[in-house]
């Protein structure tokens, strides 16, 4: 046998190596060679795989949830919500993918069917909400605004004066050497100008709805597209005015305003202070954008800075919602409608969630 195998050996050399064509051998040897260096990788890479997939433990991951500022109730909601769902990559669940946006989605859809009092299933979707908002939260940090060769056209801006008045204005045009904003409007119906080389205070809000403050040059004045426009200059040194905790979504829907005054009774030690709603006081607006944190609305009713408020609205046809404020600014757009931003103070967690359904899709 041993003769034949050196027999059939010595056969197939002479098919494959044969002297005449030395130019043949060595394609063959090359081909050969970077079969195997293929085969050699994507073993490391499979390998690499595997090891990256057993790398998920409870530990790595609570101590990750942890490190993106998840509560501890928080961590054990999505730890579930991976055995629940079969979720192939948990790790995925602590950043801003559509995997989190589906998990998250399914587990508001199934919570309709869990067996539990009303006040704990709404706790229970707040949490999810609350998730999603930490983790956006933590993403756009790593997304801001930096330099205005950034902005758009036709993104908002307002224009603030050391005196508080505040102008809204869009970007007209963004250049390499300099970007344009229409002429704001005044309250008297004039345009609004100022002298070459002012420096401009100029806010601007992120797709996340963050609110960034920058100053800018004024170089000139000219028509940009038949439009009254200011040329400012660039400036890459643009900071968060304040970081929103929670996302805004625009929205327009008539809102009912109560004013809330405070009533004092008794002295000293038995003082007790008290919130009275004046219902008889209530009037109309229209909401601009909401979040579960606050929102933005227009009337013609005057409501100063400071007040408190009682707000009833429906951002989703059917859903009333319910909720307690404070005015944090005014700013008149025009003759008659003033621009007023509320904080709001309290809600119960079913109307916060009714306000996140609207604001969230998930998508």
């Amino acid at each position: 046998m041993f003769i034949t195998l050196l027999q059939s050996s010595s056969r197939f050399k002479g098919q494959l190596f044969t002297p005449s064509d030395p130019k043949q051998n060595l394609i063959f040897l090359a081909v050969m060679g970077i079969s195997l260096l293929f085969l050699i990788i994507g073993n490391k890479l499979s390998n690499g795989s595997n090891a990256k997939n057993k790398r998920y433990s409870k530990r790595a991951f609570r101590r990750e949830g942890t490190r993106v500022g998840l509560t501890k109730k928080q961590i054990a909601l999505l730890e579930s919500f991976i055995k629940v769902y079969h979720v192939n990559k948990p790790f995925d669940l602590l950043s801003n993918t559509r995997t989190l946006n589906n998990t998250l989605s399914q587990a508001l859809r199934d919570i309709s069917h869990m067996e539990a009092p009303p006040s704990v299933v709404e706790e229970r979707k707040l949490n999810i909400y609350r998730i999603k908002q930490r983790i956006e939260r933590v993403f756009a940090e790593t997304n801001q605004i930096t330099d205005t060769r950034k902005l758009k056209l036709s993104q908002n801006v307002t224009f603030k004066m050391d005196n508080g008045n505040r102008y809204s204005s869009v970007i007209t045009a963004n250049l390499k050497e300099f970007y344009c904003a229409r002429v704001p409007i005044g309250k008297k119906g004039s345009q609004v100008k100022w002298p070459k080389g002012t420096r401009l205070t100029i806010l601007i809000w992120g797709a996340d709805g963050e609110e960034y403050t920058f100053t800018s040059k004024v170089l000139g004045y000219n028509s940009v597209k038949g439009i009254t426009s200011v040329f400012l200059q660039h400036s890459n040194k643009i900071s968060r005015a304040y970081q929103r905790k929670f996302r805004r979504k625009q929205i327009k829907r008539p809102c009912y305003i109560f004013p809330i005054k405070i009533q004092i009774t008794g002295s000293g030690k038995r003082e007790r202070k008290e919130a009275v709603v004046l219902k008889n006081k209530g009037r109309m607006g229209t909401l601009i954008d909401l979040s579960a944190g606050g929102c933005s609305l227009q009337t013609t009713s005057a409501l100063n800075k400071g007040e408190l408020i009682k707000l009833s609205f429906e951002p989703i046809k059917g859903s009333p919602v319910v909720t307690y404020g404070k005015i944090v600014d005014t700013r008149s757009r025009s003759r008659i409608y003033t621009s007023i931003h509320i904080m709001f103070t309290r809600a119960s967690s079913k109307n916060l969630n009714r306000i996140n359904e609207y604001v969230y899709d998930f998508e």
